[in-house]
């Protein structure tokens, strides 16, 4: 049925253009630029003479070969984008992954393999602390989808969460629903320049624009891509209990008394117990060769009067680990259509669905529950064993579902060869669903249930009034007016229970009878054991600007830009901002070295401008207020107990009073672009000074009220650094052999210029994860004690000559066994303020370089990515070798995964401590664990063979194109890093020894046009 419905709407759309050819003259329809100062392009079909016979039979069938805008080309020089024919052929599963070392400036953390796990970017650097989760999510660049500025997941949903592990619902990656075949271009705006016209979403570093495939323009175009591959598990050595005891026993023989053997561990003292003295065979259940495979396929049709593409592709991710997996299913319909000579109406749909199998660890389950068991007896080892407890996991369900749609309706009048206005609608969703429920089995007999639903919706209405002329051949004056407005609305409802009255009761149903005098209460669970949770979050935007440009011939070009933004999450004192940007180009070659026979192209850039900042919370826009914190049951946001309502002060979060002004963001960019040798090698330098202002933080404050802090303006954040592309066609352009090499690179350092209320630092965070922010120095350091050795004998460790006290940590008198910490103040104390801030988590520099070869038929093309000057903190050492302090502990800390039975790192470049002293030795904010995680790393390898080409291949064939491909990734990592992949690290800097690994995958495909 959709198929004759298609011929009969093609057909229609064929014999309407036919008959408009003959009282009009045909106008050529390319869909619109998405962009806000968005242009038409066209073209013109010259008039030709009546053909005959096989002339004519030959210009039927040329008619019949539609024209493809999207083609690209390898010599292409892309300083700041893509190449998508070649992204298109490796299994990404998100745009992360596909920027991945790819542009300069452009920095990608995967703190996880697992498919569909979110993934931070961030461009040139960030001017937000990354001490938490919110942080992240609040980190990240603006993203578009043919002018359609996408929403993500709201991180207020953090707020009800007791550990700051995961975000709750199906927290799963929505940029993973941007199918890669659909992508005509990837661009990244860093240059305010480009950027500062999409207001202050751009804040973030830039903008990460896509651009979908257009319709073809005459004949008809199906295409498809399908590949089919293998994620290949680890190689892993495996531990059990007889490894594990010796490893301990070192610290027995040495600092052990009776009381602590007494204490030793009942799952390691029974070496005749086989499932944990048994074979460690664990693996064969954990990690196993998943395939992994995907699938696309598109129509496209129409002529210059109207056309179409629609596509339909689904996509399979395996990780080896733990089996996990990512399914999406998308569809896109894009329609273009030119009613009268001076309209273009243009519209887009896209839709994806994701399903994500989630990771089975303690952790997470435990941080879902909020509530841990006895920990005394961990998983073990043993393949039988392991596959007991995995019988009872299997028991419980784990749904995580996500619906992403958005779409565009446009609008573009041509009203004269200068005027033009465009109009545009549009609209992002997307909404999540996670329903949980674990048996009693696996806790302590007490059952769980837990259900999520959530929703981010953004709608916006984008009106450009545009101007453009071009005076005696020489001068092309262009003006802009535009206005926008766009509406954010997010929302969840979240609940969970405790202690059903069985297994077999999954659900935590409610009376839905209105008329019930129980409406609304559960039937199963008790009122008493159930939470429920409900918030929301609306936001608005309204915006105007202007923008003038001049440009002499191609030589001198000059730009302003005015923007004015209203934001509903200012304080009514401050609700508008307004920030300008300037920017100034001269082409060197054609101004000035005209003559130069040696250089093809040298333009020089330069640029100001400012973005205003939007605050996330809507709860800044008003000032004092009462929040829900009654903070019970170590939960920070309760709100009700047994369903009576109550609200309090926020002593906890924050105080917020008024006087809040917006913050702002501030870049200069100087570079230039140059071409030499015929073309045949670019380069592309940009020098930036980037600096965030006025930036809102919740500082120390407010204690005689009962606050414990409050929130203002006044942190300023400085990003310096430079971007580098260079390009090369190596070989002249005559030889059957092509060698394209690419690179680029970025170097960034950040400093903290100021902090609010004039204060010179502050500690944020707690823990491993608190971090001392100090004017002058990188908002991405490490605070640690540094760490000088061990104290072998009593008579080693300092005495204060003017007490005779022998040196303390906290007060806790340091001892033989002990480690040798320095006393920076010299006041034989060891605490917090003898912590130094060392490294970086952070690279100082990032980028990729790789090479395309060609030779008749075949491309081959790799691609390596790199991160140098970042320093990991590696606590899952510092864990492994505290395991005194992590035995039996009703903590998060003294969880052991499955993963414990495997060995990493190097033991014995750490010194023997007293596992039992109260100073803990081994404990992780120490530089003893701090070690350099920079890393190199051979992401993608790719061959592909182009059948078409050759020579006995018939033109006439229907299909046009035809291409076999193998790619194979994350081939190898080279890095002085002892644990595990330095690339699988907590936001922090942490490397807590939880991300599924990146595994290796082979893929081979097949391409087709027909």
């Amino acid at each position: 049925m959709h198929f004759i419905v298609q011929r009969c709407m093609l057909g229609m759309l064929i014999s309407g253009a036919v008959t408009a050819a003959s009282a009009t003259p045909e106008r050529a329809l390319l869909r619109a630029d998405v962009s806000i100062s968005g242009t038409l392009q066209g073209m013109q079909d010259s008039v030709k003479k009546p053909l005959t016979g096989k002339a004519k039979q030959d210009s039927i069938r040329s008619a019949q070969t539609p024209v493809d805008t999207n083609t690209y080309k390898l010599t292409v020089f892309r300083k700041q984008s893509l190449d998508m024919q070649k992204a298109a052929i490796y299994p990404f599963n998100s745009l992360q992954q596909m920027l991945k070392g790819e542009v300069a400036g452009v920095y990608v953390q995967e703190p996880s393999g697992e498919p569909g796990t979110e993934m931070g970017m961030m461009i040139r650097g960030t001017a937000i602390p990354l001490v938490s989760h919110k942080d992240v999510y609040n980190a990240q660049p603006l993203v578009l989808l043919n002018g359609i500025p996408l929403t993500g997941d709201h991180p207020f949903a953090f707020d009800v969460k007791l550990y700051d592990y995961n975000r709750m619902g199906p927290a799963t990656n929505l940029l993973a629903a941007i199918d890669p075949n659909n992508i005509a271009s990837i661009e990244v705006l860093k240059d305010y320049a480009d950027a500062a016209i999409y207001g202050p979403r751009a804040a973030n570093g830039g903008v990460i624009s896509i651009k979908t495939k257009a319709p073809v323009i005459g004949g008809r175009k199906i295409s498809f891509n399908s590949w089919v591959g293998i994620s290949q598990k680890p190689h892993i050595s495996t531990t059990n209990a007889q490894y594990e005891n010796a490893f301990r026993q070192p610290y027995y023989n040495r600092y052990a008394t009776l009381e602590n053997i007494i204490a030793y561990p009942t799952y390691l003292r029974d070496s005749a117990n086989s499932a944990y003295y048994g074979p460690a065979n664990w693996t064969d259940l954990y990690y196993r060769n998943k395939i992994t495979r995907g699938v696309n396929a598109s129509l496209s049709s129409g002529t210059q009067l109207a056309n179409f593409r629609f596509a339909a592709g689904n996509e399979q991710t395996q990780n080896p680990g733990d089996n996990t997996r990512l399914d999406r299913y998308n569809a896109m319909f894009e329609i273009n259509m030119v009613p009268v000579p001076w309209l273009t109406m243009s519209t887009m749909i896209n839709a994806t669905r994701l399903e994500r199998r989630r990771n089975r660890s303690l952790r997470d389950r435990f941080e879902e529950m909020q509530y841990l068991p006895d920990l005394t007896s961990p998983l073990a080892p043993n393949k039988a064993a392991y596959a007991a407890y995995l019988d009872e996991f299997n028991q419980s369900f784990d749904n995580n579902r996500s619906n992403v749609i958005n779409g565009y309706f446009r609008l573009k009048a041509q009203f004269s060869k200068d005027w033009s206005l465009t109009s545009s609608m549009v609209a992002d969703y997307n909404e999540g669903t996670r329903d949980l429920f674990f048996p009693g089995t696996l806790l302590e007999t007490v059952n769980y249930v837990s259900n999520y639903f959530g929703y981010n919706q953004r709608v916006g209405v984008n009106n450009t009034l545009s101007f453009q002329h071009l005076y005696n051949n020489k001068h092309t004056v262009s003006l802009e007016a535009g206005q926008v407005f766009e509406a954010d609305y997010n929302r969840y409802n979240y609940s969970y229970a405790y202690n059903g009255p069985n297994d077999l009761i999954k659900l935590n149903q409610i009376v839905s009878d209105p008329n019930s005098p129980d409406y609304t209460s559960p039937k199963a669970y008790q009122a008493a054991l159930i939470s429920m949770f409900v918030d929301k979050q609306r936001h608005r935007l309204v915006s105007f600007y202007g923008k003038a440009g001049y440009k002499y011939r191609d030589v001198l070009d000059l730009m302003v830009l005015v923007r004015a933004d209203g934001s509903s999450s200012a304080q009514p004192d401050n609700w508008w901002y307004t920030s300008p940007t300037f920017s100034v180009g001269y082409n060197l070659k054609k101004g000035l070295m005209a003559d130069a026979g040696w250089l093809n192209d040298l333009r020089l850039h330069a640029s100001y401008g400012r973005i205003a900042r939007l605050m996330t919370d809507d709860r800044f826009g008003e000032g004092s207020q009462y929040a829900s914190e009654l903070s019970y049951n170590n939960n920070p946001y309760y709100y009700s107990y047994n369903g009576l309502a109550g609200l309090s002060r926020p002593y906890n979060s924050g105080y917020i009073g008024n006087g809040i002004k917006w913050p702002y963001s501030d870049q200069l960019d100087l570079g230039f672009d140059a071409s030499l040798a015929g073309g045949r090698l670019n380069i592309s330098l940009d020098v930036y000074n980037k600096s965030d202002n006025n930036m809102l933080m919740n500082i120390p404050g407010g204690y005689e009220y009962g606050y414990t802090s409050v929130y203002q303006n006044g942190m300023k954040v400085r990003n310096r650094g430079a971007d580098l592309a260079i390009q090369a066609n190596v070989l002249p352009g005559s030889s059957s052999l092509q060698w394209i090499p690419n690179a680029n690179l970025n170097y960034n350092q950040n400093t903290l210029l100021a902090l609010p209320g004039g204060i010179d630092q502050m500690v944020i965070g707690s823990g491993v994860n608190a971090r001392l922010l100090k004017v002058g120095n990188s908002i991405d350091q490490f605070w640690l004690l540094e760490n000088k050795g061990i104290y072998n004998r009593e008579r080693d460790i300092p005495v204060d000559p003017k007490t005779q006290r022998k040196l303390n940590y906290k007060s806790t008198p340091v001892a033989a066994g002990d480690p040798v910490w320095r006393d920076v103040n010299g006041d034989y104390s060891i605490t917090d303020e003898d912590k130094v801030m060392k490294g970086h988590y952070l690279p100082k520099v990032s980028g990729g370089f790789g090479s395309d070869l060609t030779y008749r038929n075949f491309t081959f093309s790799f691609s390596f990515y790199f991160a140098l000057g970042k320093q990991v903190l590696n606590q899952e050492m510092a864990n492994k070798l505290d395991f005194i302090n992590h035995e039996g502990q009703i903590s998060m800390d003294a969880i052991k995964e499955i993963t414990f039975w495997q060995k990493t790192g190097d033991y014995n470049r750490y010194p023997l401590y007293n596992p039992w002293s109260k100073v803990v030795g081994y404990r992780a904010d120490q530089d003893l664990f701090l070690e350099d995680g920079s890393f190199l790393k051979l992401r993608n390898v790719s061959l592909q063979y182009d059948l078409t080409k050759i020579r006995t291949w018939s033109k006439r064939s229907p299909i046009h194109g035809l291409t076999v491909y193998g790619t194979a990734s994350n081939l190898f990592t080279i890095t002085p890093y002892t644990g595990g992949d330095p690339e699988l690290i907590y936001f922090n800097g942490v490397d807590n020894g939880y991300g599924q690994p990146i595994p290796k995958s082979y893929t081979v495909g097949v391409k087709m046009d027909f």
